[in-house]
């Protein structure tokens, strides 16, 4: 399939940069020695983001060997989230850059910048003319201090852009000196973090607090791990920040504002993306024993602005995957969200494809979005007929060049 975005790749530079560090760090270590290490600390990471939900700033965000590990692990799993999230506001739904002057992004819990330097990367890379600046806020002053060592040691991924750092205390975002509008801010596997162990209320008001920090045209960019319950809470917040605010609608991952109806209901399914992806070789070389999963990047996302979201037809004529792609029953099926923000399973038959047609629609992706015309609702008003291959397009279905 043709892809409507061809996304850049994760940079060989800064995967050198970060094994570089680690080889700096520990010289008297062998290269082997220095990858075992780092597997350790992996397994360590990977029960904090997924089990332990432990993020102790004294304990993570300043341990060398955490910061080390994260950047030649679990960095560019963090970069490529933003960067499809980024895709998708840039190419589908309506971001625009300031028509003069500079494109202003602030990244909360920027940690070592993977979520910010890729946005500063996908916007040079798409050839956007303004100069960009970058705000970058944690409370890991060791993390932002990585961060402006790999944005000034690898200028030449990003020319014209220029980064600002500042410690400060997450939960409690607000700063209440700053005038400066951004057309940009990142939330990118933080919130989870700041928001742990508060209500959702608590929740909600931290959100609300940042839209007096957008610009007229700026999006709010939340992406989160894929752990079904981190997803839940996220689209939760997302519904009651555009239900309750005067000030925020929810643009994505759904249409015309609605909120996600996978909370609401018994499906088998919930809100979260999962993109095929390249890995880089060090991450391949340490995961070699570990057999994590390092060919996707699966993460869910919410997508906040000021303005009012494009309008789309509250139908069944534009989805959003939500499931795997099927083969079962002679025909391709899966589950998705449409523009009337009820859930569907949209079915073609098989017999009527050619093979190169079904390989195609298996391709498609959680997250693709889809327009279907001339599709029929069967006896189940939850299920769509779709009667030809023609009658699909995908008008957001970004792709890495990722060679099989």
């Amino acid at each position: 399939m043709k892809p409507s975005l061809s996304l850049p790749t994760y940079p060989t530079e800064l995967e050198d940069w970060w094994w570089n560090q680690a080889v700096q760090k520990w010289p008297e270590y062998g290269e082997e020695k220095i990858i075992n290490l780092i597997r350790k600390e992996v397994i360590t990471q990977s029960d904090r983001f997924n089990k332990t939900r432990s993020f102790d700033p004294q304990s993570y965000g300043a341990r060398d060997l955490s910061l080390l590990t994260y950047g030649n692990f679990f960095f560019p799993r963090t970069w490529n989230a933003m960067t499809v999230s980024m895709a998708e506001a840039f190419s589908y739904r309506g971001w625009s850059k300031p028509k003069k002057g500079p494109i202003r992004v602030l990244d909360i819990g920027s940690g070592s910048g993977a979520s910010g330097l890729s946005v500063l990367h996908f916007l040079k890379k798409f050839k956007v003319p303004n100069p960009v600046t970058l705000d970058a806020w944690d409370y890991s002053g060791k993390s932002l201090a990585f961060l402006k060592n790999i944005h000034s040691r690898n200028s030449q991924l990003w020319p014209q852009t220029k980064v600002t750092t500042q410690r400060t205390d997450l939960r409690d975002p607000r700063q209440k000196n700053i005038k400066e509008r951004f057309d940009l801010i990142l939330v990118g596997y933080s919130l989870n973090e700041i928001s742990q162990c508060s209500e959702l209320e608590e929740c909600v008001h931290r959100i609300e607090s940042l839209a007096d920090l957008l610009s007229p045209n700026g999006f709010m960019i939340i992406t989160e791990p894929a752990d079904k319950n981190t997803c839940m809470t996220l689209q939760s917040i997302a519904t009651a920040v555009s239900t309750n605010s005067k000030k925020l609608f929810n643009h994505a991952p759904y249409f015309n504002g609605l909120q996600c109806p996978l909370n609401e209901s018994d499906s088998h399914y919930y809100s979260h993306e999962v993109r095929k992806t390249g890995s880089p070789q060090r991450v391949e070389k340490i995961n070699q024993p570990l057999r994590l999963e390092t060919h996707q990047v699966k993460f869910g996302m919410a997508m906040l602005s000021t303005k009012q979201p494009r309008p789309q037809p509250k139908d069944f004529s534009v989805c959003r995957i939500v499931s795997p792609v099927s083969k079962k029953k002679g025909t391709v099926s899966f589950i998705g969200i449409a523009g009337d923000g009820l859930e569907y399973r949209y079915e073609i038959q098989r017999r009527i494809l050619h093979p190169d047609q079904i390989k195609i629609l298996t391709k498609l992706e959680r997250g693709d979005i889809l327009n279907v015309d001339s599709g029929e609702i069967g006896k189940d008003k939850n299920r769509i007929r779709i009667p030809s291959f023609t009658s699909i397009s995908w008008p957001f279905s970004p792709r890495w060049d990722i060679r099989e």
